[in-house]
C-alpha cells in the first residue's frame, strides 16, 4: 500500500527547469549480513526497473539515536536491532533507540557518483516492529514523524511529515506491515558528485512501545521551474517532462482541450500530466513551481499543448501558438517562421489555425467558476463561462468579452 503526503518544508525566458537527468529514480536497499554494526550493513543502489546504475554507489554512514524532530536535536551512535522477524528480514534496518516520546531512529547515507539529480521527494517503506523485533501488529495506533534531509548537516530539509500510522491491526507478529510512503516536498537539493540523504523516524507524541524499520529508500529526479508575473495570469509558465508530473499543491495546472481561430478553452489538469504533453501551470504567489515524477494515472482527455519533455522540439510538424508575454499580459502568439525551435520542458499550442493575431487570456477570479476558463482573441464577440459565444441581449450573469470579464446585472 502507497501513501502520499505533501512535506511542509513556452519560452519564458525566467521560466527555465532544472536539468532533468536521464536518471529518474535511484533506490536503496538494504542487507544487514548479519550484524548490527554500520560495518555490516551493504547498501544496493539501482534504478526504477531495478537494474545496477554505472558509476554510483552508497554506503550508510552512521545510525544514531535522540529525542525530538528538530534538525539540531543531539544525537549518538547506537546499533541495529536484531531477534526475531528482524533476524528472518535482513533488508529491514531498525536501530535499538530508545522507548520514550518522540524518541528517534537516524540513518545517514551517502550516494557517490551521482550528478544532475535534482531531488524533491523520496518514497519512504517503513515498517512498525516491537521491542522484541516482530512486526507491530496490536490494537493500539503507532505514529511516526519523519525528517528527510539532502545533505549530512542536515540544512536542507527535503521532507516533513508528522503523524503516519505505521502498524496494521491484526496480531499476526510474522505478517510483513511494511507500508510505502510518498513524501513530496516544496524545496530541492542538486547533487553534484556526493549526495547526503539523513533519515529519521520519531515515535510521535502520541505513542510510545514502537520502533520504526526502514526497508527502501527511492529517491526522485524531480523539477523546479521558475514563474513569470504577467498582469492577466498571476505567476504563471508553460511545462512538459519526458515522464508523467503532478505538480506542488500550491500551483494549478491546465491542458488546452479545445482551440480554434477565437478562443482556447482551458481546463484543470485532472490526475498526471502525460508524458511528452503540455501544461499551462500558475500560483498565487510567487516563487517556484515544482513537478513530481508520478505514477498517477494520467488526463486522458485530448490536449493540444505540446511539448518535447526533457528536450528541445522543432515545431514543424503543424500550426503553433508560442504562450510568451507581449508588454505585461501572457498571450498565445503564432509561431514565427524564424523560430520553430520549442525549449525544452516547455509547451506550445498545436492548431488548425494558420496565423492571426495574438490570443489573449483570462483566467477568471469569481469562485466557482475555475472549472473552466477561456482564452481568446481581441475581438468584439462575447462568449459565456463555457466558452459558448453569447448574442442578443444577455441574461445576468458573467461573460468574456475582448478577453476581459463582463458583469451582466
Amino acid at each position: 500500500m502507497k501513501k502520499t503526503l505533501l512535506g511542509t518544508a513556452l519560452l519564458f525566458a525566467l521560466a527555465q527547469a532544472l536539468p532533468m537527468d536521464a536518471q529518474k529514480q535511484v533506490r536503496l536497499t538494504f542487507n544487514r549480513a548479519g550484524g548490527t554494526a554500520v560495518s555490516n550493513v551493504t547498501v544496493k543502489v539501482t534504478d526504477e526497473s531495478g537494474n545496477a546504475i554505472d558509476g554510483v554507489t552508497a554506503t550508510l554512514q552512521s545510525i544514531k539515536q535522540g529525542t525530538g524532530t528538530d534538525a539540531d536535536a543531539a544525537a549518538t551512535d547506537v546499533a541495529l536491532k536484531s531477534g526475531e522477524q528482524l533476524n528472518k528480514h535482513p533488508e529491514i534496518l531498525c536501530a535499538s533507540y530508545s522507548n520514550g516520546k518522540n524518541a528517534f531512529a537516524e540513518f545517514t547515507f551517502k550516494i557517490s557518483g551521482l550528478s544532475d539529480f535534482s531531488l524533491n521527494h523520496s518514497d519512504l517503506q517503513i515498517s512498525a516492529m516491537n521491542k522484541d523485533g516482530k512486526f507491530q501488529n496490536s490494537k493500539d495506533e503507532r505514529y511516526c514523524d519523519v525528517r528527510v534531509w539532502g545533505n549530512e548537516n542536515k540544512r536542507t530539509l527535503i521532507a516533513s511529515v508528522d503523524g503516519i500510522l505505521a502498524d496494521k491491526l491484526g496480531g499476526n507478529y510474522e505478517v510483513d506491515n511494511t507500508i510505502d510512503w510518498e513524501i513530496k516536498t516544496t524545496t530541492t537539493t542538486q547533487a553534484t558528485t556526493d549526495q547526503y540523504i539523513v533519515v529519521r523516524m520519531a515515535k510521535n507524541d502520541r505513542n510510545t512501545g514502537c520502533f520504526f524499520g526502514l526497508k527502501q529508500i527511492t529517491l526522485y529526479n524531480g523539477y523546479r521551474f521558475a514563474t513569470t508575473a504577467t498582469s492577466n495570469i498571476a505567476n504563471v509558465a508553460t511545462f512538459s517532462a519526458s515522464s508523467p508530473v503532478t505538480f506542488s499543491s500550491n500551483a494549478t495546472a491546465y491542458i488546452a482541450i479545445n482551440s480554434d481561430n477565437t478562443q482556447v478553452t482551458l481546463s484543470p489538469l485532472n490526475g498526471a500530466l502525460a508524458a511528452n504533453q503540455g501544461a499551462i501551470v500558475s500560483k498565487a504567489t510567487t516563487g517556484d513551481i515544482y513537478a513530481y515524477v508520478s505514477a498517477e494515472a494520467t488526463d486522458s482527455r485530448n490536449n493540444q499543448l505540446v511539448g518535447g519533455g526533457d528536450y528541445a522540439k522543432d515545431l514543424t510538424d503543424g500550426n503553433y501558438y508560442i504562450f510568451n508575454k507581449q508588454g505585461e499580459e501572457a498571450v498565445f502568439s503564432p509561431l514565427s517562421n524564424t523560430n520553430t525551435k520549442l525549449a525544452a520542458n516547455k509547451a506550445a499550442l498545436k492548431t488548425t489555425t494558420v496565423g492571426g493575431q495574438a490570443l489573449t487570456l483570462d483566467f477568471g477570479s469569481v469562485t466557482g467558476i475555475n472549472t473552466a476558463t477561456t482564452a481568446m482573441s481581441a475581438t468584439n464577440a462575447t462568449f459565456d463561462l463555457s466558452g459558448r459565444k453569447a448574442s442578443g441581449k444577455l441574461p445576468a450573469g458573467l461573460y468574456i468579452k475582448n478577453g476581459k470579464k463582463l458583469l451582466i446585472k
